[in-house]
This record gives C-alpha cells, structure tokens and sequence, in this order.
C-alpha cells in the first residue's frame, strides 16, 4: 500500500512538472515576449517579469543568457539590444525587470545585502537635468545588513534559469551572465556573495563603483561587516568573473552616474580606471591567499557608457569561437 501511495505521489509530481513546464512552454513562443516568474522562498511570493527573446533555431542544446540592466530597470530595452546577438549566436535571451520603485539602490545595486540605506547631505551635480554624480562623505552612507542571504537579490537568477531550463525543455545544465553599470554592480557582488551558483561565465560591465574583496573597508567598498571570510574568497576568485569595460568609459564620460566619496575615488574617478583597481586589487589578493584566479579583465576599443555596443562585445567574447580563442 505504502509503495502504490509512493508511486503515486511520484508520478503526480512528475505529471505536475510537465504540466508546469509545457504551460510556459506553449507561452515561450520566438520572437519578444514576457514572462512572469515566481522566484520567492516557500510560501513567500515574489514575482518577476522576464522580458526574453527566443530565436527561430532556438533548441534544447541552445545556450541560454540573462541580461541585467542598469539602473534604468528598462529590461525591454536591454533584451532588445542583444537580439541580434541571440539570432548570430542562437541563444534564449532572458532581462529580468526589476521596477525601482519596490528595488532601491541598496536592493537592487548592492544585490540585497543591506537595507533601509540613507545618503545624508549628498551633493548633487547634474548634466542636462540628469544626475551626474553625489558627491559625499563615506560615513554619511547609511544602512542595516540584511541577515539571511537567502534574501540577497543574487538567488533569483538560479530560480529563473530553472524555470527558463523547463519551459523549453532545455539541456543546458549552466547559464551565462551580462550585466551593465548598475547590471554589472549586480554581477561582481554576485560573485562574491553567491559563487556556489549555475552561472558558467559572468560579464560585469562598466560597473560604477566596486565591493573589493582585499580592502580592509566596510560594505559597500570592502566585505567589512559582511559575513564573508577569507576563505569564502577561494570559490569566488576560482570563478569565470569577466570585468568589462568600455576604453571610452573614463573620468571623461557624462553618461550614468558616478558615486564619489573618498574611499570610491581611491579606486579612480572614471569606470575604466575603477574597474582595472578592482581586477588588479583582486588578483593581488587572490595571489596572498594562495588562491587560483580565474578573472578576466577586458577592456572595449572605442565604446563609452553604451550598454548596447557591450552587450555586442559581451556576445562576440562569450560566444565567438574567434575571440575566445585568441
């Protein structure tokens, strides 16, 4: 009786997962669409939108890519600018969006580590109306931690390429990341929050400022605070981390926007030169600790702040036989 009841049991599942995955499946038809995804813990719902772009040729053998935008939230845009790339490649694009007004700088910039984050006295300059840069003190950077990383916005990525790897029916046990300036703020900090992921390759783009793991600062410039330890570090460094940026994306650039305080600006006052501190700060350390280290550092001929011109040599890096090779 015992074992019908546990065969049963098993083939309800099974038959609930087929249901679950030719339901999404029959929505994930080529071409743009979106999606909804309910990536919360338990009974806790926390959905999603997926904005994706699946190609005519896409299979079960096609790569998958997750595309994290700026600070715009404008994951439409975002997976727009890599169709090409998708349909030159045959991969499944997928943007998660997630709106600002329920993500804030600390949820969705610095991944969910901290929260209730309070900028006293910034100084505000502005090109054209836009925000330029916040100019202030590092002490005036407010915040709590965030006790359990579970709620860290680094595992829904995990979520959402399982859902993804059902709804298609996909072979592919890894995924790949892409993420540009707030995207790629994201992305570093992923890879020293949550290594342990089905990430394969992660691309962190023209990111504005970095979480340094060798720095004895406090978050978010340094892992002080945080429940990381030097140890921890070995998965981290042992990561396909690729650090990105765009040679044009200097102390000359008015596009995005810049965090200056004294201990940011220790890292350079433009993207390429804060990027190039972070690798060379990481590889340094990596180096102390006896670990191997396995980060990339590319820099992008010719191409500033332009999330679309990176997404392309992101693509071309990950994807083309004749740049991976050299």
């Amino acid at each position: 009786m015992r074992v019908r009841l546990l065969i049963l049991v098993i083939s309800f599942t099974l038959f609930c997962i087929k249901g679950f995955a030719e339901s999404y499946g029959s929505q994930f038809s080529p071409g743009t669409g979106v999606l909804h995804v309910d990536v919360g813990i338990g009974e806790s719902e926390k959905v999603v939108e997926i904005f994706y772009y699946k190609p005519v040729e896409f299979n079960q053998d096609s790569n998958i890519i997750m595309v994290i935008p700026g600070a715009g939230r404008n994951a439409d845009d975002y997976r727009d600018s890599w169709i090409d790339s998708a349909d030159k490649y045959n991969l499944l694009v997928l943007s998660p969006r997630y709106p600002a007004t329920n993500y804030d700088f600390a949820a969705y910039h610095l991944g969910g580590v901290v929260k209730d984050l309070e900028l006293i006295n910034p100084k505000v300059e502005r090109i054209n109306g836009r925000i330029s840069k916040y100019r202030m003190r590092d002490e005036d950077i407010l915040f709590s931690f965030v006790e359990e990383p579970s709620d860290y916005l680094f595992g829904d990525f995990d979520k959402i390429f399982d859902w993804a790897k059902a709804a298609t029916n996909s072979n592919q046990e890894y995924y790949d990341l892409f993420g540009h300036s707030a995207g790629g703020q994201i992305l570093h900090r992923y890879i020293l929050f949550n290594p342990a992921s089905q990430a394969r390759h992660v691309i962190a783009a023209n990111s504005g400022f970095y979480t340094l793991p060798g720095d004895p600062y406090h978050f978010p410039f340094g892992l002080g605070g945080t429940k990381i330890k030097g140890g921890d570090l070995v998965s981290s460094f042992s990561s396909s981390l690729i650090v990105m940026v765009g040679e044009e994306d200097n102390v000359n650039e008015t596009r995005g926007t810049m965090l200056h305080t004294p201990i940011a600006d220790e890292q350079g006052l433009g993207r390429l030169e804060r990027g190039n501190y972070f690798f060379e700060k990481s590889r340094a350390h990596a180096e102390a600790i006896g670990s191997p280290f396995n980060w990339q550092f590319e820099v992008i001929p010719n191409v500033g702040h332009e999330y679309r011109e990176m997404g392309k040599a992101a693509a071309d890096y990950l994807y083309s036989e004749a740049v991976r090779s050299n």
